[in-house]
């Protein structure tokens, strides 16, 4: 799987730097872009809208990061009709990321890759401010696999028979961000200092498709399957930091985090046909999309750290005789450094 992250903290940023730029080739352009844009970006990452008695500035103007990711996603149904469970292989990555200042990229790459034996793609974009976080990520993948029982017929599905594609975002709204800092835990451009938690409140799409390709068997039904979910809802975050002081930042050895968001789906899109005829989908209310995070930072000094953090995306749709589960998630590690 060929993956590319991008993490934007400050979207004004942007917009300044493209002012800066427009100027900047009157005279000597590189010099003034270059120094122009270091500028902006320094007044801005130092910029302090929080109590700095919870949180700091993490050291340096310049990061690095190296990560270690484990991805994976399910889905199991049951209908009038049929049931089956498909789940796409895991997909293990390396990566590395730059930082500069609030902006970062991440560049990462599946080894199966590189031997052909793993096609699928994702991309992901992440922005940060103190208030407000959003999570999109995008991917596509033809691995899945697993049992479909169709009017009393069972049916192995191996992979290549499907396609699939996967649309999820995640918004959330900081209350309390002048204490609490959900950055600290995933990207560090911030120390949680003493330990703090906020209410959040959330808005989050998931949508998909899965179709059969022209690979799938003569016997197999052709299959379509399309789903899309819009709900709203609330949760709360905490980070807990403890271990010994560092005075050179003011924080703690050990920082931990956990959150959790659920979401009522206000709206949904289904669609689901074998052999070109449409099964019928219909659930009940309430439907639940499900959004979970952990996360654990390690300092072995102000300026180095290693750490791990994992989401989870459940989707829980039920009626009667009728039940659809989707889950996506992913697990990292890393060691970075900040100069």
């Amino acid at each position: 799987m060929k993956t590319i992250d991008i993490v934007i903290h400050r979207l004004s940023m942007m917009i300044v730097l493209t002012i800066v730029s427009l100027g900047a080739f009157a005279d000597n352009p590189i010099k003034r872009l270059l120094v122009g844009a270091d500028g902006v970006l320094q007044s801005l990452y130092n910029k302090v809208d929080y109590d700095t008695a919870y949180i700091s500035r993490s050291p340096g103007k310049i990061g690095i990061k190296a990560w270690g990711n484990v991805s994976g996603a399910k889905m199991r149904a049951i209908g009038n009709d049929m049931h089956g469970t498909l789940k796409t292989d895991n997909k293990t990555t390396m990566s590395l990321e730059f930082d500069y200042y609030d902006l970062a990229l991440e560049l990462a790459l599946n080894p199966a890759s590189l031997s052909g034996r793993n096609k699928d793609y994702e991309l992901n974009f992440n922005f940060y401010t103190r208030r407000f976080v959003l999570d999109v990520s995008y991917q596509t993948a033809k691995t899945a696999k697993g049992d479909v029982t169709y009017k009393g017929k069972d049916i192995s599905v191996d992979k290549g028979w499907l396609s699939t594609k996967s649309l999820n975002f995640d918004a959330y709204y900081i209350f309390n961000y002048r204490n609490f800092s959900y950055d600290a835990p995933f990207y560090q451009f911030y120390i949680q200092k003493k330990s703090a938690g906020s209410w959040l409140a959330g808005l989050s799409y998931q949508g998909g498709r899965i179709s059969t390709t022209d690979d799938v068997p003569g016997n197999i039904p052709e299959m379509h399957f399309k789903a899309q979910h819009i709900g709203i809802g609330g949760g709360y975050a905490y980070n807990f930091v403890t271990g010994k002081y560092m005075p050179q930042s003011g924080g703690r050895k050990w920082l931990f985090h956990v959150s959790v968001v659920p979401n009522i789906i206000l709206w949904s899109g289904n669609i689901i046909e074998v052999n070109g005829q449409e099964v019928n989908t219909s659930t009940k209310f309430p439907t639940v999309l499900l959004n979970g995070r952990v996360g654990m930072v390690y300092f072995l000094s102000p300026s180095r750290f290693i750490g791990m953090n994992g989401v989870v995306n459940r989707l829980i749709k039920r009626k009667r005789h009728t039940e659809l589960k989707e889950d996506k998630w992913y697990f990292r590690i890393f060691y970075g450094i900040r100069f």
